[in-house]
C-alpha cells in the first residue's frame, strides 16, 4: 500500500513523498512505479507501529523538514493539513483545554469542596507557557498559577470549589498563555447553607449541695445536639472561682449526647452561686447557662491526724505514718488500738489536706 505524504521545508517546494507501509521488496516497489506512472518517489519499508493500520492512499501525512512526521489526515481535511503545513513553516504554541468549562452540578453546600481537574495540552511546536491563572471569585481556587507545557505536551491544574456563603455561585476561570487567552466560565451552582446544630441542656441548674473548703465536689452535665449538622461546643466559662472542666471545647455529632464533668472546690466558706455559659455554633442558641448553686465550710482536722503539729495535716504528716505503719507508735496510732493499722489510716485519709485549728 502507498500513502501520499505532504513535506514541508522552508528551502524548497511542497512535494509528495509515497510510503510503502507494507514492507515491500525494492523489486515491488519499482514496479509499482513502473505501473502507476507516479513521479514522486517511493519510501521503502516505512511502516512505523505509530501508524494506525488501514491506511489508504487517500491519507496524506505531513511531514516537517527535520523528517518527523507531524500529522495523517483524509485527503478532504484540507483545511487541517493547511493548518498544521502553515503551523510547521511558522512554529508557534497551540493550547487546548480540556474541560472548557466548570460544572459541579446544580447545588452545592458550603464548607464542602469539591474539585474539576483542568487538562492543557500544547499540540504546537513550540513552548506554551501559562502566564496566569485566577479566579473571578474567592470561592473558586486554582492549585497552581503558571507553569510550561512542552510541544506534544500536557500539564494538570486543579480547580476547586471552596463555598464560604450561601446564595448563587457564578463567574469563570481565567487561563492567560502565550498564545492565546482561555475563560472557563462557572455553571451557575446553588450554594446553600450547612446543616445547624441544635444545642439542647436536659438539666439547667446544679446544686453542690454543702461542700468542703479546699475539697472538690463534681456534677456531671448532659449536652445534647438535636440537630441535623455537627454542634462544636467552643467553651464553657464561669466567674464562679474554684471550677474545672473534664473538656471544654468538643464536637457534638448529630442525635449524640456529650456527658461533662463540672468540679467545684471552694476556696472559702459561705454560699456559691452563679452561672456557667455553655457557648456553641448553635446559630439560635450560641450562648445557654447553667445556674449553679451550693455552700461550703471549713471543717477544721482532727489534731491527732496533725502529728508534727505544723497546724495542718499535710505530706510531712504521711512520710511518719507510713514509716510507723504496722508498728506500736503511742504518736501515730491514733484510735489507741495498740498497732498503727487501717483504723487509724482512714482517720488519716479523712483530715488529709485539713488545718488543725
Amino acid at each position: 500500500m502507498q500513502e501520499k505524504v505532504v513535506e514541508a521545508n522552508k528551502d524548497k517546494p511542497f512535494q509528495l513523498l509515497g510510503l510503502d507501509l507494507w514492507n515491500g521488496s525494492t523489486s515491488q516497489v519499482n514496479e509499482f512505479s513502473f505501473v502507476t506512472k507516479v513521479q514522486f518517489p517511493v519510501l521503502q519499508k516505512a511502516r512505523n507501529p505509530e501508524f494506525s493500520f488501514g491506511l489508504g492512499v487517500e491519507n496524506i501525512i505531513v511531514v516537517d523538514p527535520d523528517g518527523i512526521v507531524r500529522g495523517w489526515f483524509s485527503e478532504v481535511e484540507t483545511e487541517k493539513i493547511n493548518d498544521l503545513i502553515s503551523l510547521i513553516l511558522d512554529p508557534a504554541p497551540v493550547s487546548e483545554l480540556r474541560p472548557k468549562s466548570l460544572y459541579w452540578g446544580l447545588t452545592g453546600q458550603v464548607g464542602v469542596e469539591n474539585k474539576i481537574p483542568i487538562k492543557v495540552e500544547n499540540t504546537g511546536l513550540e513552548p506554551l507557557e501559562v502566564r496566569d491563572i485566577r479566579s473571578s471569585t474567592a470561592q473558586v481556587l486554582v492549585d497552581r498559577t503558571s507553569f510550561t507545557v512542552a510541544p506534544g505536551e500536557s500539564e494538570t491544574f486543579v480547580v476547586t470549589l471552596s463555598p464560604t456563603e450561601a446564595g448563587t455561585l457564578t463567574g469563570s476561570v481565567e487561563v492567560i498563555t502565550n498564545e492565546k487567552n482561555w475563560s472557563l466560565p462557572i455553571a451557575s451552582i446553588e450554594i446553600a447553607s450547612p446543616p445547624s446544630p441544635a444545642i439542647a441542656l436536659p438539666v439547667t441548674s446544679l446544686d453542690y449541695g454543702s461542700g468542703e473548703v479546699g475539697r472538690p465536689i463534681s456534677q456531671t452535665i448532659e449536652i445534647r445536639n438535636d440537630g441535623p449538622g455537627p454542634l462544636n461546643v467552643t467553651g464553657l466559662e464561669s466567674d464562679i472561682e474554684g471550677l474545672s472542666y473534664s473538656e471544654r471545647v468538643f464536637t457534638v455529632a448529630a442525635g449524640e449526647t456529650k456527658m461533662v464533668t463540672i468540679s467545684l472546690t471552694p476556696g472559702n466558706e459561705g454560699t456559691i452561686s452563679g452561672v456557667i455559659n455553655v457557648l456553641s455554633d448553635d446559630p439560635a442558641n450560641g450562648n445557654m447557662s447553667i445556674d449553679l448553686a451550693g455552700s461550703a465550710q471549713i471543717i477544721p482536722a482532727d489534731v491527732r491526724a496533725d502529728f508534727d503539729g505544723s497546724g495542718a495535716v499535710d505530706f510531712s504528716d504521711f512520710l511518719g505514718f507510713a514509716d510507723a505503719f504496722g508498728k506500736a507508735s503511742g504518736t501515730y496510732d491514733i484510735d489507741q488500738s495498740g498497732t498503727v493499722d487501717f483504723a487509724d489510716f482512714l482517720v488519716f485519709v479523712e483530715n488529709f489536706g485539713r488545718r488543725a485549728l
